[in-house]
């Protein structure tokens, strides 16, 4: 007995204060009706502390445990036996029996034999058995479990998947088996062994990003929080979280490479530069022709390999393992590492697997192999794809030589500086390469490509067409490749919408739906949810109102999934739909999409569409709920983004946008006559009759704003002028919106000449387009030319005539709570009763699911309570009201609000 060491009997003594896993534990109470359990994980996931709470819970069991912590040398089999023997011995007295090696069918049959003398269960524990795992080893346990009395039950616990026969147990269901994924700490588990620290409580955001980071890894969360004990704040824990961590790397490197054999070593090295691992990259990488079978043996190993699916066919290595393996190769042999990222490029860019190959064609540092496959894979083409950034990147890494030898990096160039908005050097360096490759003389392919990102530049650079130019655009498809689907996508989107920018609205559509089945045959989602901005603004310029809430609706959804809920293209679907709640006069859900995304579209690319929509829905928004002051600042900072990009439409936009807004709200002749001036609204105007007008949206709008002041001026004659011009193109190409405003301001200048009958007839009229559409705003917005046309309008008893009816309830009472500029100090009801409810103690979230508003609507109310009281805290809001005299005090009891910390 002098050559067995007892201690290898029982659990390692250095196990600490351990978490306690209570389902796992749970799990492992089935072994005693299994024969064996399996713990397959690799190092440092806690197999052996989980076994030993487990034996721990079994003491006060009729159970015996036998224990062994196994090593190299215990491959012996007689060395093994004897082990064996010993850790089914409870007393000391026992032991002397155990001096004699046996040969191995004699030692099989004496541990047989005494498991079969006990009447109560037997549970043998073998912890560690990868390190004994092997021919002799295993045909050995394969006997036992065999042979052993149904009384005894097996737990093996390895980093390699062990091969003992279980498949036969398995499908029986005698078998057990916890790995990695189910070692894993979640997020409980990993606070309560952080919160040990005993450092102040991790902050919410850092706690989830360790777990995340961690992949659950016990091991590297027991490191993260020794790091916390020795007072590393947990700011720099985050910033230094990585495969990489001193104490980490040398865990890795004792615990897991050194056992390894140098092939294994450098197979990890190598395929650990990938994020996704195929079979046929391993071969790429290490040169040789059995990669799955190398994956899988890796993964049996326990060396931090996992598939990524249940079928087996890609593989990833755990997230800090990859990081650690290569910042040592990166440190050890940078020749090597560059060498295999260039590989691991040129297999990915074979695959078309573009973004993955650009990646690391630049961490191989190769500036030609970036050109390559950049230019290979289209170049300026990535863009509309939605590649962007990575573009951005790559030809960051090039020289100005390297991307002006190429067209199309130099396409690239231009189209990244379009979407920055420098609009300006954009065109001088894409005329400069019109004139280096040719301009006509150019192969027709890179005409087709020169064409499109010359189109998208005269697009943001809000250029004026003609019909001539559509129509010959038009003509021009034909010449242009039919399988080239990102140039006919391209070419086609911006048909339409000049097509619809030209107030063509008729002939929008069949380009737009022709771009659409281009980007889904290129499998672009990215590019294809700009055609559906584009088809509600076409339904929304219609009058079709319902229709383009539910595009907007059903893609926002598509958008949240795919891109995010605060991204790029979020913020624009919010412009949008924010345009469309406001013309239901649905004001504070549009105000409230806006307070977001109007910041993040000031710090981002857009165009002069979307810009529009957003800034003077805004100012529409902030006029009506706030005051004219208010949507007046909102029209600075529209005229601010406009100057410089260029974007002079969007300027004229919201010049007119401001003489809307003081026509509406009752400016004086003579402010309203002197500002149209300013703005050269008769020049403006005056191109509504024209074919092609410079911006038909400017003209439009700048010829219903004249009628309009022509009304406020009593000069009905001019207003009808007006009002036809508008009138006649909307009919004749669709435009519904652009209707419904000249049938109202028609029914007042009818009105004012005497043509009563004429003048009902109109309103009906635009009641009739609106009804159904819930399209309330331009009733509202025109309010000094529409009440005296509710007070007069008959009621009418058909089903249509109840819609009718309703839907003019609605307009009379939108027009009852219409805020009049000068209100500032004056609370609505609404504001009054989300006073009255904080003055109670209600949080935001409880103040909405009282009066049934969304958080952010209450959030938006309160704001603007806090600026007519001129106040900045929930508290001093309270007390000044009551001041006041703006709500009643609350009653004895009732709580002021509990802290100034939520806000608004």
């Amino acid at each position: 007995m002098h050559e067995l060491i007892r201690t290898k009997v029982a659990p390692p003594i250095w196990l600490g204060s351990q978490i306690r896993r209570d389902p796992l534990l749970e799990r492992l109470d089935d072994t005693l009706q299994r024969r064996m359990t399996i713990l397959h994980a690799p190092a440092g996931y806690g197999k052996t502390s989980l076994l030993s709470q487990w034996r721990r819970r079994c003491e006060e069991r009729d159970v015996l445990i036998g224990w062994l912590t196994l090593e190299r040398e215990d491959a012996d089999l007689q060395r093994l036996s004897r082990y064996m023997m010993l850790a089914l011995e409870e007393s000391t007295e026992a032991e002397e029996g155990l001096a004699t090696d046996l040969p191995p069918r004699a030692a099989l049959s004496a541990i047989i034999n005494r498991i079969a003398r006990e009447g109560r269960p037997v549970v043998l524990i073998f912890d560690d058995f990868h390190r004994v795992e092997g021919g002799e080893v295993n045909a050995f346990m394969r006997s036992l479990i065999r042979l052993a009395p149904s009384n005894c039950h097996f737990v093996i616990a390895s980093r390699d998947y062990p091969w003992l026969g279980q498949s036969v147990l398995a499908a029986e269901e005698q078998v057990i088996e916890l790995t990695s994924e189910d070692l894993r700490f979640n997020r409980s588990e990993a606070e309560a062994l952080l919160d040990r620290a005993q450092a102040s409580a991790l902050p919410e955001y850092a706690l989830k990003a360790l777990v995340d980071r961690s992949e659950g890894w016990p091991l590297a969360l027991q490191l993260t929080s020794l790091s916390l004990k020795r007072g590393i704040d947990h700011a720099s824990l985050m910033e230094r979280f990585s495969g990489s961590r001193p104490d980490l790397a040398r865990y890795l490197s004792e615990q897991v490479l050194t056992s390894l054999p140098t092939e294994v070593q450098d197979l990890l090295t190598a395929t650990a530069l990938l994020d996704r691992l195929t079979g046929e990259a391993v071969n790429v990488l290490c040169e040789r022709s059995d990669g799955w079978l190398v994956l899988e043996r890796l993964e049996q190993q326990g060396l931090f390999l996992s598939p990524t699916d249940e079928a087996g066919e890609a593989y990833r290595y755990h997230q800090l393992f990859a990081e650690y393996l290569r910042d040592r190769l990166a440190r050890q042999d940078l020749a090597r590492f560059h060498l295999l990222h260039a590989r691991a490029a040129r297999h990915f860019a074979g695959a078309g697997a573009t973004s993955a190959a650009i990646e690391h064609a630049m961490l191989a540092e190769d500036r030609a192999l970036i050109a390559t496959i950049l230019e290979g894979a289209g170049g300026w083409r990535l863009i509309p794809q939605g590649y962007l950034a990575l573009v951005e990147t790559a030809l960051s890494r090039l020289s100005v030589e390297q991307i002006h030898a190429n067209a199309r990096l130099a396409l690239a160039s231009v189209y990244i500086q379009i979407k920055h908005g420098q609009i300006g050097p954009a065109r001088t360096a894409y005329d400069r390469l019109v004139d280096d490759v040719g301009g006509a003389d150019a192969p027709a392919e890179l005409r087709g490509e020169l064409r499109v990102v010359g189109d998208t530049l005269a697009d943001y650079e809000n250029l004026p067409v003609t019909l001539d130019d559509l129509l010959e655009r038009e003509a021009l498809l034909r010449a242009l490749p039919a399988d080239d689907h990102l140039v006919l996508a391209n070419f086609t989107e911006t048909l339409a919408a000049k097509y619809l920018e030209g107030g063509y609205l008729e002939r929008a559509l069949e380009p737009l739906r022709d771009a659409r089945g281009h980007y889904q045959a290129l499998g672009s989602l990215y590019s294809e949810v700009f055609t559906h901005f584009l088809e509600a603004r076409i339904r929304h310029a219609q009058g079709r109102i319902n229709d383009a809430v539910a595009i907007i609706e059903d893609i926002r959804a598509v958008i949240d999934v795919n891109f995010g809920s605060r991204s790029d293209l979020a913020a624009n679907c919010a412009a949008f739909e924010a345009a469309l709640l406001y013309e239901q006069n649905r004001i504070d859900e549009a105000q409230a999409l806006l307070d977001w995304a109007l910041p993040h579209m000031d710090q981002s690319d857009a165009w002069v569409d979307v810009y529009a929509a957003a800034y003077l829905t805004a100012a529409r928004c902030a006029a009506a709920r706030q005051s004219l002051r208010e949507g007046f600042l909102i029209l600075d900072r529209a005229e601010a983004v406009a100057a410089p990009r260029g974007f002079r439409q969007l300027s004229l936009l919201a010049k007119l946008c401001r003489l809307e807004l003081l026509i509406a709200h009752d400016a004086p002749v003579g402010d309203l006559v002197a500002y149209a001036a300013a703005i050269s609204l008769d020049t403006l105007a005056d191109e509504m009759a024209l074919e092609s007008p410079l911006y038909r949206p400017v003209a439009t709008a700048a010829a219903t704003c004249r009628a309009a002041l022509r009304l406020v001026e009593e000069d009905q004659e001019g207003a009808l002028g007006d009002i036809a011009v508008v009138h006649r193109w909307a009919v004749r190409h669709g435009a519904g919106r652009a209707l419904v405003d000249t049938l109202v301001l028609r029914a007042q200048a009818l009105r004012e000449t005497g043509a009563s009958a004429a003048a009902s007839a109109a309103f009906d009229e635009a009641v009739g387009m609106s009804m159904f559409q819930s399209l309330v705003r331009p009733f509202v917005e025109w309010e000094r030319f529409v009440r005296g046309a509710l007070e007069t309008l008959p009621r009418g008893t058909s089903e249509t005539d109840r819609y009718r009816t309703q839907f003019l309830g609605v307009l009379g009472r939108a027009l009852a709570a219409h805020a009049q500029p000068g209100d500032e100090g004056v609370l609505n009801d609404a504001e009054a009763e989300i006073l009255a409810h904080l003055s109670r103690g209600y949080s935001n979230k409880e103040i909405a699911r009282l009066i049934g508003m969304s958080p952010d609507t209450v959030k938006y109310r309160l704001k603007s309570v806090f600026r007519k009281i001129g106040v900045d805290k929930r508290r001093d809001a309270v007390r000044v009201a009551i001041e006041q005299g703006l709500i009643a005090s609350a009653k004895p009891g009732e709580a002021l609000p509990k802290s100034d910390m939520g806000g608004t």
